[in-house]
């Protein structure tokens, strides 16, 4: 996509985003009290719940102290209606009876019953319940609330009376919810808009507040009472902060028009001070990718891009000025040294055919060898040249075994002492660069070859293919190639005057390699290693061939 489509469909999606973002904000704020909202009933519902349970301990521990009279399980005695009148006196209690071992009532005294209701009730069976079997089986028990004659709840807190070790009766203590404590913790944290209920067995035991009538939009926070599964609920209604929605809404849509302004502003400035320039930067680099040397841009806006136009520019001359120097400089050097060079080997071969002095002939053949590394040279220079220069559509494609087969049939007619061999595994495939690829292993297998000192070199080419890749090994068992070499074939190498290549062949083979996108690597030990790895097609031809 072009860098303008893409910048006006970054400025269509940020105006997207911020549309969206001003139309939800409403509903996040919104979102947002209510969930604050929402988790202060959760504290304030936590709050009641937490300060009920330790109201509820705190009656559990005052039931215990006071069975540690005797005289409770004294039935009948003066001393036990006294025990348990003064624990209704001096207790929020409005009640404590005794319950022998067998579930009879054995002494009860209640503020709230008159003497003979008492009496009537003073030897009835209560073996039935809850309160009861769990004092019995040793618990200090608070019971569900049960809601007596008189519509209040009673809830019961029993504990077991032992002699020697054994639980021979309970003591149980009764108050009502909607007095005492309890019924003040709930007040203090009810309101005109917030209600809280006491909730047991799915039933409503207590309730303080209101939530007025014909809401339907209620927040409510449940928390468990821990030492006995009450619930308390707390409700509230959201009609207390309609009205910062409509507030946040106004603000947001005032926000979001000089947000929208602001965009397209800058949007504007954007697109004038960089999209353009750069659109103009693009078609220059385009045109010096074509080898369009000497074309120029012009650059408006800030001192930034004249100063880049002007370096663009001034580039762009340059490389049209080195071209043309280094084309004929490259063709002069080339055929001036070949022709020179063919008339010193010419001459060094006429010299040693027609002189009888074995020193003459031994110069000679001196000059005719270096000579030839010279040729040899003009010829590098011409492969740099022909393969450097060439665009990716314009190389051939060869088979990975052709390759192979052509490099090794070339060296062994040019070096028939040395010792040429090849091994290939993996599947057929396709080389896309395969005459740019022919020169490079030409290049490694030749410098290997020609820098042994042994009489028969051995040199080994193996290829593999493998993930869509090539990989070619050159071996030999030379003396190992020197530091600088391998850091010219295997680096981004910065030749100095005490640091650089013996030739051109090594540079060739680097920057062939890398225009294929390739790896090459070297290793010495026992001799030298080079392995080279480039993209490959598979070619299903070849495979079913």
């Amino acid at each position: 996509m072009r860098l303008r489509a893409r910048f006006a469909v970054a400025l269509a999606v940020v105006a997207l985003v911020l549309s969206a973002t001003t139309l939800t904000g409403f509903f996040l704020y919104r979102d947002a009290v209510v969930t604050q909202e929402r988790e202060e009933l959760s504290r304030s519902s936590e709050s009641v719940a937490t300060q009920l349970d330790t109201v509820l301990a705190e009656k559990q521990r005052q039931v215990r102290l006071w069975v540690e009279a005797p005289s409770l399980t004294d039935y009948g005695s003066i001393s036990q209606v006294e025990r348990l009148s003064s624990f209704v006196r001096t207790t929020d209690f409005s009640g404590a009876s005794v319950i022998a071992a067998n579930g009879t009532m054995m002494a009860l005294y209640s503020d709230g019953l008159s003497v003979d209701e008492q009496d009537r009730i003073v030897g009835g069976q209560f073996g039935d319940r809850a309160y009861f079997q769990r004092a019995m089986a040793g618990d200090t028990y608070v019971s569900d609330p049960v809601q007596a004659e008189t519509d209040n709840f009673i809830v019961t807190v029993s504990t077991p009376l032992y002699e020697d070790d054994e639980v021979v009766a309970t003591f149980n203590a009764a108050f009502h919810i909607d007095e005492g404590d309890l019924s003040s913790i709930i007040r203090a944290n009810s309101g005109p808009s917030q209600r809280v209920r006491i909730v047991a067995n799915d039933s409503t035991v207590y309730s303080v507040g209101s939530v007025p009538d014909g809401q339907t939009d209620v927040i409510t926070a449940d928390k468990t009472v821990a030492g006995t599964g009450w619930v308390v609920s707390t409700t509230t209604t959201r009609a207390a902060f309609e009205s910062d929605f409509l507030m946040m809404t106004v603000t947001q849509a005032v926000a979001f028009g000089l947000v929208l302004l602001s965009l397209a502003v800058f949007g504007a400035w954007l697109y004038r001070e960089f999209i353009r320039n750069l659109e103009r930067l693009h078609r220059g680099f385009g045109s010096l990718v074509a080898g369009e040397y000497g074309s120029t841009v012009a650059l408006r806006g800030a001192t930034e891009w004249t100063e880049l136009e002007g370096q663009f520019n001034e580039l762009s001359e340059t490389l049209a000025q080195r071209r043309t120097e280094v084309v004929v400089l490259n063709r002069v050097l080339r055929h001036n040294l070949r022709n020179a060079m063919t008339v010193v080997v010419g001459s060094a071969d006429r010299i040693v055919e027609r002189t009888d002095e074995e020193e003459t002939a031994t110069e000679a053949d001196g000059i005719r060898r270096r000579g030839e590394s010279l040729l040899d040279l003009a010829d590098h220079a011409r492969a740099i040249e022909t393969s450097l220069g060439a665009r990716a559509e314009e190389t051939v494609s060869r088979s990975l075994d052709a390759v192979v087969e052509e490099v090794v049939t070339t060296l062994a007619e040019e070096f028939p002492q040395a010792d040429i061999r090849t091994e290939r595994t993996g599947e057929p495939a396709e080389l896309p660069n395969g005459d740019v690829l022919l020169v490079v292993l030409d290049e490694l297998a030749r410098n290997a070859v020609t820098h042994n000192d042994a009489a028969e070199p051995a040199v080994r080419i193996d290829a593999t293919v493998a993930d869509g890749r090539a990989t070619f090994t050159v071996a030999d068992d030379g003396q190992g190639m020197p530091a600088v070499e391998r850091r010219v074939l295997t680096e981004q190498f910065v030749e100095t005057p005490t640091q650089h290549g013996a030739g051109l062949g090594l540079w060739l083979v680097n920057w062939l390699v890398r225009w294929m996108d390739g790896e090459v690597s070297v290793a010495v030990d026992d001799g030298t290693t080079v392995t080279v790895t480039v993209p490959c097609d598979s070619d299903p031809a070849l495979a079913d061939s």
